[in-house]
């Protein structure tokens, strides 16, 4: 059991209003928490650890009144918080200060989720924090700003949203998107015991919606390396840029922009993904060898290639650039679907199995954790590839 005591601390200068803080005691482990909270010594009951409001100035004594409800709801709120610790187990006082300091396990989602985020940005979870904030802020207008404690949301209140969304126009898949997001911090707070687990996500979709594909052929491939792109030279490095990923099994815009000098060792490129944390290793062949050493004197700080400028290290304003000069570039090649920082890896993935590489081989290639991911990016593969075979078929 923890203890929770309120403290006044004097001030060291004459006149000068103290402090209250909350003293925690757990498992031999103290812990101080500073409030808000400021007096006169003389308003501080020490025997009995409450503020004294009897005042002959009303002023004050309105003050006094709301610094002794204000420290009410603190340790109420304190009290919730080693509940709802209790319930998963062990703890320390640390998590405990942490978890209210944060006001993330206080029983409510945003709060929650906004937590969430903090730990993926301080794992360097960039885009997955990023894709969190947008599903929070979606959740949010859709509860007119209106928080929700956890154990309240259920199976009706998430249809309910998807219903909101649909009505939004929304895409199938950005609607899975952010249901996935959502569900992955419920279970993180069912895990962390702030609620047990209804289920709620059990009737709103949260599958991958198959839509058009992603990848282009090898002509386009082709067109686009010969392409002349002498009179649009902002557009060369974009190029580049798709041929390195297109070259190095679909690496991801994030892991190219971080890949250093250091990550060159006897020929190959070894790395790890930024999003899976899964080490790839990549011979050099000459095409890429071509595209580092061109760009080896303008490439800052020990990096391969000049993504990051020294003014602009945010990969995501960089990725914003890079996909808006491939579509420059796409009109340029006239091509019905604009080029992005994705296609390169669809491209890849689905010439490969095109050329009759093995679904395994293209996965581990692509550094997928399993095949079920390989073939979500191969599932929608060109229309006319399943036309030809019905035709051969057809004419047995």
């Amino acid at each position: 059991m923890t203890s929770v005591k309120i403290k006044f601390r004097k001030s060291t200068i004459k006149n000068k209003e103290g402090v209250l803080y909350i003293q925690l005691i757990h498992s031999r482990e103290t812990k101080l928490i500073t409030t808000r909270f400021r007096l006169h010594s003389f308003e501080w009951d020490n025997r009995s650890s409450t503020v004294i409001t009897n005042t002959i100035d009303s002023e004050r004594m309105s003050y006094l009144q709301n610094i002794k409800d204000g420290l009410e709801s603190e340790v109420r709120q304190i009290y919730d918080l080693i509940s709802i610790l209790e319930k998963r187990g062990d703890y320390t006082t640390k998590e405990l200060v942490e978890y209210y300091a944060n006001n993330s396990f206080n029983g409510y989602f945003f709060p929650f989720i906004k937590y969430q985020i903090k730990e993926l940005k301080s794992e360097n979870r960039t885009k997955t924090a990023s894709i969190y904030e947008t599903a929070r802020r979606s959740f949010s207008r859709f509860r007119y700003g209106e928080d929700i404690r956890i154990d309240k949301i259920d199976s009706s209140l998430m249809q309910r949203y998807e219903t909101y969304l649909k009505n939004n126009g929304v895409s199938q898949n950005s609607i899975s998107c952010y249901m996935r997001a959502l569900r992955v911090t419920y279970n993180q707070a069912v895990q962390k015991g702030l609620t047990i687990s209804k289920n709620p996500f059990k009737d709103v979709y949260t599958g991958i919606y198959k839509t058009s594909k992603r990848a282009v052929n090898e002509d386009i491939i082709t067109k686009l390396i010969k392409l002349d792109l002498s009179e649009y030279s902002h557009l060369l490095l974009a190029r580049d840029l798709f041929t390195f990923s297109f070259y190095t099994r679909g690496m991801s815009f994030v892991d190219m922009a971080n890949l250093k000098q250091s990550n060159l060792k006897n020929g190959y490129l070894v790395y790890c993904r930024s999003k899976t944390k899964q080490a790839l290793s990549i011979k050099v062949e000459k095409c890429i060898e071509e595209i580092i050493d061109r760009y080896k004197e303008i490439a800052i700080d020990d990096y391969i290639l000049p993504i990051y400028t020294s003014q602009n290290r945010d990969y995501n304003s960089h990725l914003r650039t890079y996909n808006k000069r491939l579509k420059r570039i796409s009109e340029l090649l006239n091509l019905e679907k604009p080029l992005s920082s994705y296609v390169s890896r669809h491209s890849w993935a689905t010439i490969a199995l095109r050329k009759g590489i093995s679904v395994q081989v293209i996965s581990e290639g692509m550094g997928h954790e399993n095949e079920k991911t390989t073939r979500i990016y191969l599932a929608s593969l060109d229309q006319s590839v399943i036309d030809d075979a019905n035709s051969q078929i057809i004419a047995l």
